[in-house]
Parts: C-alpha cells; structure tokens; sequence
C-alpha cells in the first residue's frame, strides 16, 4: 500500500517503534522520581504508539496480500513479523485503555506494569528485527 508512491506501512511503524520504549522510559521516571507530568507523558506516549500501531497493522494486513500474491515464500515470515508486533499493540491497547478509565487523574505505574511494558517493547524490538529483515533483505512493501 503506497500514497504518493510511499509505503505506508514502513512510514508507520517508526512511530509506535519510539513511543512505546519512550512511554517506558516516562514510566520509569515518573516511579522512581514521583514527577506526575512523566505520568502524562507517558499515557500520551502509549496512546500515541497504540493509534499509530492499529493504523501500522491495517497497513500491513494489506501488505500481506500483496506479499501472498508475488512472493508467497515470504509469507510465514511476515506473518511472525505481524503476529509479533500486533501482540504488542493489542497489549499496549489494554494497558492504555486500563489507565484511560482513570483519566484525567492518571496514577504512575507500578513496578510489574512497568516490566510488562518492558517486555512488550522486548518483544516490538524482536518483531522489528522481522520486519527490518523483510523491508532490507526481501525489498518486501518498498518494490
């Protein structure tokens, strides 16, 4: 999927790629330090990353037609990238909608949120690597 002859996906996914480990790192400095604005920076962080994230996934899906159809070899692989990376964004989407419900009174994370954040962005990192490898090595959504 393409806009002005640009790849849509690969033009999304930079931006749940820096604000998911950028709303982590808000959340580590909002606990340890007790800075309540870090708090807010990291809701709209996460927010930002989940919306941007869903929007990277429907790109993505109708990459994988395409990818189906010309290079069908390929399409386990972008399903592990897929299933990986929409894994973190359908988690995050639970973790942003969990601290929604207090909005505007937003409360810092605890130390097992904050390593369910950490492990989420392990993961993103993992199926970016996925992700990188098809776009770099495949020419996948950029041909």
């Amino acid at each position: 999927m393409k806009i002005f002859g640009h790849p849509v996906h690969v033009m999304l996914v930079h931006f749940p790629s820096a604000l998911f480990p950028m709303d982590l790192v808000c959340s580590i400095i909002a606990y340890a330090y007790d800075i309540n604005s870090f708090v807010y920076a990291s809701f709209y962080a996460m927010a930002g990353g989940v919306v941007l994230g869903g929007m990277a996934i429907l790109a993505g899906g109708i990459d994988l037609l395409g990818v189906a159809k010309d290079k069908p070899r390929l399409v386990v692989k972008v399903l592990i990238h897929g299933s990986i990376n929409t894994t973190v964004v359908i988690g995050y989407s639970v973790i942003a909608f969990l601290a929604y419900k207090n909005y505007p009174q937003l409360l810092p994370d605890s130390l097992l949120m904050i390593a369910g954040k950490g492990a989420l962005v392990t993961f993103m990192i993992v199926g970016n690597y996925f992700g990188g490898n098809l776009v770099l090595k495949e020419k996948i959504g950029v041909d």
